[in-house]
């Protein structure tokens, strides 16, 4: 079967002269002979532009009815979505996501520590210096202050009576309330600030979604890099904890750091995990007081929480600074 064509077509698929680079380029922009602009005639980019009107036009209207959707339930919650669902009510919930690696589910807890106020250095740092402004003892006392302000307002809605050494349910979604009281000094001001400086770190458990801690007890097999000192405590101790040491990160900083007092107990109690979600949840607090760091020396501090399902890399540990000056 032959097909047949007009002259026309014959004519639009004959090849062009070669002009040279410079003329055949500006005959790509403009060719006289065949009125195209960029090689489309008029036709060609009319219909491209109406394409590509009804193409981002289509994909504008959906993001605009996503936004809008998203904004206005956004605009109806005063905190975080999890706090409001009951979602996480059912235990089976995590038990199904749970056939997926665990590391790619549910990543290593953390630490964090106050008083951790911005300062112009590159790394987190405590530095009590009273001739700086940026450094003066009043600024960490009143960060403190503020901090723990939030565990002393909202309680209302805390489980003042919770088992001790035992988990949470997940169907119980009530938090357990943490008493500052039990931090001692380390939880009144001026939190060790004044002269003699013994400065106390509060550290702080992160909240991790339904995480459990799979705590070391007296029968345990215990790791060997864990501090001598604390295995001593887990084979005397009948609490569980999660367990937490803090020393110098290498050996100069450990001749520095000097004794370290924990406040009221090196770990954090079971019975504030797991956090599903509670309204006022607070994590529980371990202080640490530094009775007698050597002045004017930078020491930076390493912080390592122990239970058998936290894994053990530097990258985990908690690391912060600290130097008094005289």
């Amino acid at each position: 079967m032959i097909i047949l064509h007009d002259d026309a077509y014959y004519e639009s698929r004959r090849p062009q002269p070669d002009l040279g680079p410079y003329k055949n380029f500006l005959r790509f922009i403009w060719n006289g002979e065949r009125k195209t602009l960029f090689d489309r005639t008029a036709k060609e980019w009319g219909q491209v532009a109406i394409y590509y009107f009804f193409f981002f036009g289509v994909l504008a209207l959906i993001f605009a009815i996503q936004m809008h959707m998203s904004l206005r339930r956004v605009a109806d919650l005063k905190e975080p979505f999890f706090k409001y669902s009951g979602l996480m009510k059912a235990r089976g919930l995590f038990e199904d996501f749970r056939v997926l690696p665990i590391p790619w589910f549910v990543d290593n807890p953390g630490i964090g520590y106050k008083p951790n106020i911005p300062l112009p250095l590159t790394s987190p740092v405590i530095w009590v210096n009273e001739k700086n402004k940026n450094a003066r003892s009043k600024r960490y006392v009143q960060a403190l202050k503020e901090f723990l302000q939030g565990y002393t307002t909202n309680t209302t809605n805390q489980e003042f009576k919770c088992n001790e050494s035992q988990s949470r349910s997940y169907d119980n979604l009530k938090s357990c309330f943490f008493d500052v009281k039990n931090l001692g000094i380390c939880g009144k001001s001026p939190y060790g600030y004044t002269m003699p400086i013994q400065p106390c770190v509060l550290i702080q458990f992160n909240k991790r979604l339904g995480w459990i801690p799979h705590y070391y007890n007296q029968s345990s097999v215990l790791p060997e890099s864990m501090p001598d000192f604390l295995k001593d405590i887990i084979k005397k101790s009948n609490k569980f904890y999660i367990w937490l040491s803090c020393n110098g990160a290498d050996n100069v900083d450990k001749e520095h750091i000097g004794n370290i007092e924990y406040i009221p107990n090196p770990g954090f109690p079971i019975e504030y995990f797991p956090f599903v979600g509670q309204k006022d949840y607070l994590p529980p607090i371990v202080a640490i007081k530094f009775k007698n760091l050597t002045p004017n020396r930078l020491v930076t501090v390493q912080c390592v929480a122990w239970s058998s399902n936290i894994e053990q890399r530097a990258s985990y540990y908690l690391e912060f600074q600290i130097m008094i000056e005289k």
